[in-house]
């Protein structure tokens, strides 16, 4: 007769824990998309552009710079602010199309002091979609929307100096012709937005194409040297043309958002400043900008240079901008050279509105 063993409660347990672990790993199993588990941790793990924002990010508030987030139906925006005491000197700088302000950080390394003695305010704009801090965000399809932000912003935090680079440029030198609220200075980099209408399908055109062409090649247009800067904007680069909104945001603009040459603006001068080297807003359109805005107009070239003036060559960068705005001294020569003097600042005394537009100067040789 066999005689049944006693009873073993370590056993007993053991046995229980096994076949409730092969129950839940059989029920897990069924319910769970393994694909969907790993997206999830891969989405919570952080790239290398996202861990640069965070650590420039901390930069920029520890040098004193807040972030006010403003809505514009869908879309958020930022504006990043350093205040330096009470009144109302204030820079406002919007970068271009797919730019961020953290491009600019090497631009305000080498200016903060000059900036903090002339003005009580820094006001930078950064665009969701962009290369910036909500770069994870969808990014604007729309002209409209932009120029109505900027306006509206503008109009809020009325500058004393308007900054604006390539698409920032368009939207400044749009705003300073729109507003009735006087601009001491409006200065734009590179900027587009005052192109021939002859040419301005084949440069929509040029946009478009830019996202099926190479990478590399695509940097070289953009950059005079790309190899000793690819490294800082390639991914960035690459993530921003991939939207299929750049096309919609290129198509959606219309004719009468392009800045009038025909009218003034609300500025009693303007600085162009320009890489001789480029080739993504082509330097040569500068000599619209001194044909038909000559007169209270000064324009800055910088040498072996391209669209990226503030990453490609800080420190020169740097002492155009400050020569332009505050008038500091500067050498020509070596690196830069200014290649139109204005003759005079322009009266902003109240005109008629029969008298808002003026004719186009001469061609200048």
């Amino acid at each position: 007769m066999t005689q049944t063993p006693p009873f073993d409660p370590n056993e007993f347990a053991r046995w229980l824990v096994d076949g409730l672990k092969e129950t839940l790993s059989y029920r897990i199993k069924q319910t769970i998309n393994r694909e969907k588990i790993g997206e999830l941790i891969q989405s919570k793990i952080p790239t290398r552009n996202q861990l640069l924002h965070r650590v420039l990010r901390r930069a920029f508030e520890k040098n004193g710079f807040h972030f006010e987030k403003v809505s514009q139906g869908d879309a958020t925006f930022h504006l990043i602010r350093k205040r330096y005491r009470e009144g109302t000197r204030r820079l406002i700088l919007v970068p271009g199309f797919g730019d961020s302000p953290c491009t600019w950080i090497p631009s305000f390394g080498f200016t903060h002091r000059e900036l903090a003695r002339s003005f009580d305010e820094v006001i930078i704009l950064d665009f969701p979609g962009y290369m910036g801090f909500l770069s994870r965000d969808a990014m604007v399809p729309s002209m409209a929307v932009l120029q109505g932000v900027v306006n509206t912003i503008c109009e809020a935090n009325p500058p004393t100096v308007l900054v604006g680079h390539s698409l920032g440029g368009w939207l400044a030198a749009k705003f300073a012709q729109e507003t009735r609220r006087p601009i001491e200075h409006l200065v734009v980099v590179a900027p587009s937005g005052l192109t021939p209408e002859n040419e301005r399908q084949a440069y929509a055109d040029f946009i478009i194409s830019n996202q099926n062409v190479p990478l590399d090649e695509l940097i070289q247009k953009v950059i005079h040297e790309p190899k000793r800067y690819h490294h800082l904007i390639r991914e960035e680069m690459k993530q921003f043309y991939s939207q299929p909104e750049v096309r919609e945001f290129v198509e959606s603009v219309k004719p009468e958002q392009f800045i009038h040459p025909l009218q003034d603006f609300q500025a009693k001068r303007v600085s162009v400043i320009w890489g001789e080297g480029d080739q993504f807003v082509p330097a040569h359109w500068l000599r619209h900008w001194i044909e038909r805005f000559g007169e209270y107009t000064d324009a800055y070239v910088m040498k072996e240079t391209g669209h990226l003036p503030q990453i490609e060559r800080p420190a020169v960068f740097s002492q155009v901008l400050l020569h332009a705005i505050l008038g500091r001294p500067g050498v020509e020569g070596k690196h830069w050279k200014k290649v139109h003097s204005r003759p005079r600042e322009r009266d902003l005394t109240p005109l008629p509105d029969d008298s808002r537009q003026k004719r186009i100067p001469q061609l200048i040789p």
